[in-house]
């Protein structure tokens, strides 16, 4: 699926949960969106900028099930869900962030300063019982102000089930956000149909973007009677009236933007987008499942750290190895790129992964398990 469209290190590239692949049309949307506006519009470049801003979103926007209109670019996710968590109006008595144990730890490390106004975090166990809705009750209790689940958890891969997390925390008044950031791209995302309150992502991975060209996406429902404390003048429904006495916040999710935004990562990212459109991310997903059916019905399932559940899993896989110096060693040798969790080989597949690369891999670490 368009391998040729992307520069791929190493022979066989198995690290799109890190680090997804470089467009090829990378730097030609640098220079094209931020660059050569710059160079030739000077003063006037503010247009072109804010047009590149906009093509970043539309792009997105169908890869997220989303409107353009809904989504705020960010630097990256963790000043995302800062900006949200000290946005939500305050409710008496629902004092609780409901996370799991299995959450990315810069989603743990930024709410967790919601100390400082009262809310105290509870985690649920992690695992595989994360794909099991009812495995979230405790987020929906009259305590809870917000439930945050990852859709696809970056180490043991379980897809969680979002629309039913979403629709239960509506249902009990608890405001819910979504990390998608090991999702989008790679997994099907239904932001307009699940309507969740809030979701985050990044540019970095399955959306072969790069750093800084981070996303938020705002229910316009709930975004309506959010008050973001990191603000600035993009967030001003007028950002060029100029009257330091005067703020009303912008409509949407416009209002989390805060200052200047950069311009330069979005119009890189956006190279990606047309790629990914052209496919669609649910042929996307069936071709990366189809590879990773692939991967796990040449090994053992105990050599595996990772979910395996068809139907609820991401794009990534945990191996357990006997020794990880020498399996390294070894893929390394056979030109598979990869990665390290708890003493584990972690690999992903993503849209220029085809067979062979999943049969290199099984051959070079088959001796290991």
């Amino acid at each position: 699926m368009d391998a040729d469209k992307f520069h791929l290190p190493g022979k066989h590239y198995f690290l799109s949960h890190s680090v997804g692949a470089q467009p090829k049309a990378w730097e030609a949307e640098v220079m094209a969106g931020y660059a050569a506006p710059w160079r030739t519009e000077g003063f006037d470049v503010w247009d072109p900028w804010f047009a590149a801003l906009e093509r970043f979103k539309a792009g997105l926007a169908p890869i997220i099930g989303a409107a353009p209109e809904d989504i705020c670019p960010q630097a990256n996710v963790s000043g995302g869900v800062s900006k949200i968590l000290f946005s939500l109006p305050e409710r008496k008595g629902r004092t609780k962030i409901v996370l799991t144990e299995d959450a990315f730890p810069t989603v743990g490390f930024a709410l967790e300063q919601g100390a400082r106004h009262g809310y105290e975090l509870e985690f649920l166990p992690g695992g595989d019982r994360l794909a099991d809705p009812d495995a979230w009750f405790r987020a929906f209790a009259d305590d809870v102000q917000m439930v945050v689940p990852l859709q696809v958890y970056s180490n043991s891969s379980v897809l969680a089930p979002i629309e039913e997390i979403a629709k239960r925390a509506r249902a009990a008044g608890v405001f819910s956000l979504v990390d998608a950031a090991q999702a989008a791209g790679a997994v099907p995302l239904k932001l307009n149909d699940w309507r969740p309150d809030f979701a985050v992502g990044t540019s970095l991975k399955y959306l072969c973007g790069g750093a800084g060209a981070a996303w938020l996406w705002a229910n316009p429902d709930t975004a309506k009677d959010c008050k973001p404390l990191d603000v600035g003048w993009f967030s001003h429904a007028d950002p060029f009236e100029f009257d330091i006495h005067h703020f009303d916040y912008a409509p949407g999710a416009a209002r989390f933007t805060g200052g200047t935004p950069s311009v330069a990562p979005f119009a890189g990212a956006a190279a990606a987008h047309e790629i990914i459109n052209a496919h669609g991310v649910e042929a996307i997903y069936a071709h990366n499942q189809h590879l990773l059916s692939r991967l796990f019905d040449a090994l053992p399932r105990d050599a595996f750290l990772s979910s395996t559940m068809q139907g609820a899993r991401g794009s990534a896989a945990l191996i357990k190895v006997r020794d990880y110096e020498a399996a390294a060693a070894a893929l390394a040798k056979a030109g598979v790129g990869h990665d390290t969790r708890l003493g584990a080989v972690r690999i992903s597949v993503h849209l220029y992964n085809d067979e062979k690369d999943i049969d290199a891999l099984i051959a070079a670490i088959e001796p290991h398990l």
